[in-house]
């Protein structure tokens, strides 16, 4: 049916019950990954003060004068669509006095929902995307990141995706961009020329996003600049290289890539980058880094933190790339029982309460029997069950054999 009214809006999609199989699966998963870390989950509103973002996250980013989906509300106040996680999760820890636990200053979130960026729409990136993150509060040593490496891996293993590799740096302090930031300007101003309208705009609010240009001319030119960690501060090398050592120590195949600088005003020491090769230009799936200072400058409260995020699009792409199968089986319930509907139904719920984690379904009892035999063997090809009267049929379509079963018995036949 082509109807011009019924159509969502460019960059937001209808999740179709094929698809949230995927989505399920996901959430699943990273709830159970998370419990067996004692991570707890908090939920933030999808809107916002504008002031949430434009203070974490840099009121010159892409992601606050472009992308974010800004208003007025009937009060007149700015609000905005959350773009991102972090920002209202630290919101909410710092709102709710959150960030205790027994007296003690270190907190593990986890979230998962929509988040709103007005960005333009492909394979891997829409307008309203889901994304989950995690976020430890108060915890300062290496620890805590190698923890978060080890549970995105662990979580990527579960879902039996291996077609990734993860991508570190260290991008130090303020003060070490800043100077890093300044030679990447010095480089660049003999060639301004070959910068976009946008590009000249990342060169003077944030040059150390031009590091990760899609645009070759850009990355030849800088190629010859040393990488930015030849430019961190002692502590920051330090720091970096415990991390480095630890992960070798624990088998943890990494690649030092000087690009990933993280978008964000909020991130220091060290970031990281999940990226793959099956999704196109948008090949990371999942990124975070420290953000050691971002509660000090916002909310004036000294607490170390780092944090991941996952874009669930992405991963549900490459769920499907790999031509994941979620090994959900639904089973028909025919109806043979003539008229005594009420029979049928109450035989059919004791099937689903005898077996809850099991996908039945009711086949209409309007049809005639043939047509319900139809649509029960499109539903599921190996095998139907039928009520007739008092009586269990376990029919196979292998065969077409019809054997008189018990309900206890219907388990040796369910996948």
């Amino acid at each position: 049916m082509n109807n011009k009214y019924a159509r969502s809006l460019r960059g937001f999609k209808d999740i179709l019950p094929e698809d949230l199989r995927y989505y399920y699966l996901i959430e699943n998963t990273l709830k159970n990954i998370t419990n067996s870390y004692s991570i707890n989950e908090l939920r933030t509103p999808l809107l916002e003060s504008t002031s949430v973002f434009d203070k974490s996250l840099g009121s010159q980013t892409d992601i606050v004068t472009k992308e974010m989906y800004t208003f007025s509300d009937k009060n007149g106040d700015s609000v905005c669509l959350r773009p991102e996680g972090t920002s209202s999760i630290v919101r909410s820890v710092i709102e709710n006095n959150l960030i205790y636990d027994r007296g003690i200053k270190k907190r593990k979130y986890w979230y998962y929902g929509p988040m709103f960026r007005y960005e333009r729409p492909q394979k891997g990136r829409l307008r309203q995307f889901n994304q989950f993150g995690l976020e430890y509060f108060g915890f300062s040593g290496i620890s805590s990141d190698i923890e978060l490496i080890v549970l995105i891996n662990k979580l990527f293993k579960a879902l039996k995706i291996n077609d990734y590799k993860l991508h570190i740096n260290s991008i130090g302090n303020q003060t070490d961009r800043d100077r890093y930031g300044a030679e990447v300007k010095s480089i660049i101003s003999d060639n301004i020329s070959l910068l976009t309208d946008g590009e000249k705009a990342t060169l003077e609010n944030n040059p150390l996003r031009l590091l990760d240009s899609k645009n070759m001319q850009i990355k030849d030119i800088l190629s010859s600049l040393p990488a930015l960690y030849e430019y961190i501060n002692d502590n920051s090398h330090k720091r970096f290289d415990a991390v480095t050592k630890l992960l070798d120590k624990l088998k943890i195949d990494y690649t030092l890539d000087n690009a990933i600088v993280r978008g964000l005003d909020y991130y220091n020491d060290t970031v990281m980058e999940w990226k793959t090769d099956k999704l196109g230009s948008q090949d990371a799936i999942c990124a975070g880094g420290r953000y050691d200072q971002l509660i000090q400058s916002n909310y004036s409260i000294d607490i170390p933190a780092v944090g991941v995020a996952v874009g669930v699009e992405r991963l549900v792409e490459l769920l499907k790339t790999n031509q994941y199968s979620s090994n959900e089986t639904t089973y028909a319930i025919v109806n043979d029982c003539n008229e005594n509907m009420n029979l049928f139904i109450e035989m059919s719920e004791s099937i689903r309460s005898a077996y809850p984690s099991h996908s039945f379904m009711n086949t209409d009892s309007e049809s005639s029997m043939s047509s319900q035999i139809k649509y029960a063997k499109k539903l599921n090809d190996k095998l139907a069950i039928i009520i007739n009267n008092n009586q269990i049929k376990l029919c196979n379509f292998k065969d077409n054999n019809q054997i008189v079963i018990n309900i206890s018995d219907l388990k040796k036949y369910l996948s």
